[in-house]
């Protein structure tokens, strides 16, 4: 009777996992294929083959979208360039601003939309995938160029360099409305060219600063559609087909505000998002870059760890420290044992999260 009992609570659970399995299949299928996804306005064509495609994203931007579809419209080349703007059902109105710009702009704005709220991961991958031209610029419906060549240059780099895959620049940080809070927020260490294991380990660029070769990823990978730092995890996918190389100006402004979907988090939820994504990362490498990966993910598991054991927060610390065992064993990692020790002898530091100042934004 046991052995009867055992089996058809395992055959209950596999139904139930196939389920859910089947479930997120579904939900998903329509953002990852293009052959099924959501519609796509555009106006008749008038331009020739778009050189670059601006990848654009926004949900709940009224208030910036203008400035943003103005930055690319400013953009002077010798190239086509189209805007495909992924608008994720806004409850705003900026769905109705991208129209009016639509036909102020005719030919070269593409609106990727759908009848309800996807989320920005699957908002993203849609938009990127219906991407056509040979190169990728990134630009958030809340970010704006300021460098009416910033295009014309990152596209000379790439042209001219067949081993650089990505080009990244400077960029200053304002306020909501504007006004700069840094001039350029890229670290000095990073304002030169780098390679593979320094973005997967260490540094990400700044998305809006980013122009990429399209087409050079045949698949991405599932865990793709679900991680927080989306931006991160491709640049390290690209990095497998060349360096990434700096343009030395500051072109774009990256804008701090409270409806910012990363900026608006708090200082917790956004280590929570960095680890997800190296832990993906983790597993899409293998064992390449294991231990520039590792020490990026024992850094975040110790710090968030640390804050929930001193919060007194036992009911998300031990499934946190159960996944930390378990990535540890998988890894051989040594970190493990000495958090551990530090742990059951009371000597665990202060968690950088618990003396992080309070961000307003």
């Amino acid at each position: 009777m046991l052995v009867v009992e055992v089996l058809g609570r395992n055959l209950r659970d596999c139904s139930r996992n196939l389920l859910i399995l089947k479930q997120r299949f579904f939900y998903f299928r329509p953002h990852l294929n293009m052959t099924t996804s959501p519609h796509s306005t555009s106006t008749p064509a008038t331009q020739a083959a778009p050189k670059v495609s601006v990848c654009m994203i926004t949900y709940r931007h009224e208030q910036y979208i203008g400035q943003a579809i103005e930055s690319v419209m400013a953009q002077e080349t010798d190239f086509a360039v189209e805007l495909v703007i992924g608008e994720d059902c806004s409850p705003d109105n900026t769905r109705a601003v991208i129209q009016q710009y639509q036909k102020r702009f005719p030919g070269r704005i593409r609106i990727i939309t759908a009848e309800q709220n996807v989320g920005m991961m699957p908002n993203f991958i849609r938009t990127y995938l219906a991407c056509t031209g040979q190169y990728v610029a990134m630009l958030e419906g809340d970010d704006y160029w300021t460098d009416p060549h910033k295009l014309r240059d990152q596209v000379a780099i790439l042209d001219q360099n067949p081993d650089v895959v990505l080009c990244f620049a400077g960029c200053a940080e304002v306020d909501e409305q504007g006004q700069i809070l840094k001039e350029n927020f890229v670290p000095s260490a990073y304002r030169r060219d780098l390679s593979q294991l320094e973005i997967v380990g260490s540094y990400c660029p700044p998305t809006l600063s980013v122009l990429f070769r399209n087409h050079v990823l045949t698949n991405l990978p599932p865990a793709f559609a679900v991680v927080g730092n989306g931006d991160y995890f491709l640049f390290g996918m690209l990095t497998d087909f060349g360096h990434a190389a700096y343009l030395p100006r500051s072109v774009a402004h990256y804008r701090r505000h409270g409806g910012g979907v990363w900026s608006a988090q708090s200082l917790e939820n956004q280590y929570r998002s960095n680890l997800n994504t190296k832990l993906a990362m983790l597993r899409y490498f293998g064992g390449r870059y294991q231990a520039a990966i590792m020490h990026n993910v024992n850094w975040y598991y110790v710090q968030l760890l640390t804050l929930l054991w001193h919060q007194g927060r036992r009911a998300e610390f031990w499934p946190l420290y159960r996944d930390f065992i378990r990535i540890s064993l998988q890894t051989l990692n040594k970190e493990l044992p000495a958090f551990t020790l530090r742990l059951l002898t009371g000597r665990l530091s202060t968690s950088a999260l618990a003396i992080a100042p309070t961000r307003s934004y």
